[in-house]
């Protein structure tokens, strides 16, 4: 996920014709790789090159986050927040009820806010219950309902978190039966999670998840791993003083960098073989499709049209997010064509969740076998989505997150791994996790 995210920052909120021009059909310098250069402006600059952006930052404690950054990562101011994010962290109820700020927005909004901000923070909820499909759904529905209501955003998070979950069971082969109607009716009503005439006492917005007793030790790993986060400065304006000073190193980092006659992209006609010329893994397509088949009941969880209010509201600007909640619109977002059908970087609607999901599931399933080895391809497969521009980062973590674990950390690709800013940092952390999950903690 992080690699994902740091290599699409190189086209995040340009057009597909822009990053053409800017980077042709690749490659794109990250780590020892040689390539185009990312290309320097207003927003890239906030970053160092190889740095993640908010997308995998948003990991992390939110709140706390949103204020206080990462003074532990050379003072990383929180940069990126979205629309939907920022209007439910400055909702009066966020720190005491979550769920309910949420949704209180997303009526607001109008029952139209499908934004992808909640998908692409919780593919990490795939891994602590994995063996358990109905706590891997719950983890994932409380984590995005913190600051997602809608439906699509929802059945999104689930779909990614369910995927990895199988692959880390190593069971993508096994045909699961039906849910249970018992079942179905708790997660439909964990997504009433925050609405105040929701009557059901199971709300999901608290942390009291029963779980099997041999199990204790793993339910405190959130906590375990976010006090290790580090310590952080309560003072705003050193904290502003110091985000000022690392803006300062990292235009100095770009301009000793910059090459000032870089040649300018040659695109070759016809255009070399892509990803939609590599197929569909079989077993990997069948897969995805089982669990978007399983799980698109939840696109009807919520009756948007009864909540929506008529006559100007503020969720009127946000018409851009096709409000589309039926599971005709999910499939086909889910099983495109080609990449290009999802038209990734199509204003103002980049940040649309099916688009996102869509671009990650699209990648997940292609045929690997076509490349001269699995860090190949996902450098192939990584490079081509950002090139499709858009919300290239946010893209890039979901595909990157569902690449990444379908092949292994061990076959990533060197070259990036080894150019991502902190990822020692990074590393820790992940075996900071794996040991609270294999109970050596």
């Amino acid at each position: 996920a992080a690699l994902g995210d740091a290599v699409g920052l190189a086209t995040e909120f340009l057009s597909k014709k822009i990053a053409k021009k800017i980077y042709g059909v690749g490659p794109i310098s990250f780590g020892s790789d040689k390539g185009y250069k990312f290309y320097a402006d207003r927003h890239r600059e906030r970053w160092y090159v190889g740095e993640w952006t908010d997308d995998t930052d948003f990991a992390k404690r939110l709140s706390k986050w949103d204020k206080e950054g990462y003074p532990e990562l050379e003072n990383k101011p929180p940069i990126g927040i979205g629309k939907t994010v920022g209007s439910v962290l400055n909702h009066s109820k966020f720190k005491r009820l979550p769920h309910s700020a949420a949704w209180d927005v997303w009526v607001q909004f109008n029952c139209n806010m499908a934004a992808n901000g909640a998908l692409m923070r919780t593919a990490i909820l795939g891994i602590p219950f994995f063996w358990d499909e109905k706590q891997v759904i719950k983890q994932t529905l409380q984590a995005t309902k913190a600051t997602h209501a809608d439906p699509r955003c929802c059945v999104s998070s689930v779909i990614v978190t369910i995927l990895i979950s199988r692959l880390i069971q190593g069971n993508i082969q096994d045909t699961l039966p039906d849910l249970d109607d018992s079942t179905k009716q708790d997660i439909l009503s964990w997504m009433q999670s925050g609405n105040l005439n929701n009557k059901i006492e199971d709300n999901i917005d608290n942390d009291d998840l029963k779980l099997n007793g041999e199990s204790s030790k793993r339910t405190s790993f959130v906590k375990q791993v976010a006090n290790k986060a580090g310590n952080f400065f309560s003072d705003k304006e050193d904290r502003n003083t110091l985000w000022l000073e690392r803006q300062k190193k990292i235009r100095a980092s770009l301009n000793s960098s910059k090459q000032d006659n870089q040649e300018i992209p040659k695109i070759p006609d016809p255009l070399p073989p892509g990803m939609d010329t590599f197929g569909a893994d079989p077993e990997i397509l069948a897969l995805t499709k089982s669990v978007v088949d399983r799980y698109k009941f939840m696109t009807n969880g919520i009756n948007a049209t009864s909540l929506s209010k008529t006559g100007p509201t503020k969720g009127s600007k946000f018409s851009k997010f096709q409000t589309d909640m039926s599971e005709t619109a999910l499939l086909e977002h889910c099983f495109p064509d080609t990449l290009a059908a999802l038209r990734l970087d199509e204003s103002p609607n980049i940040g649309y969740v099916y688009k996102c999901l869509g671009a990650g599931l699209y990648c997940f399933t292609r045929n690997l076998n076509q490349q001269s080895s699995e860090g190949d391809a996902f450098k192939k497969i990584i490079t081509e989505l950002i090139l499709e521009a858009g919300d290239a980062d946010t893209n890039g973590t979901v595909a990157g997150a569902l690449l990444g674990t379908r092949i292994g950390y061990n076959k990533l690709p060197k070259e990036w791994v080894e150019g991502l800013k902190f990822k020692d940092w990074l590393e820790k952390r992940v075996d900071s996790l794996w040991a609270i999950l294999s109970s050596k903690e």
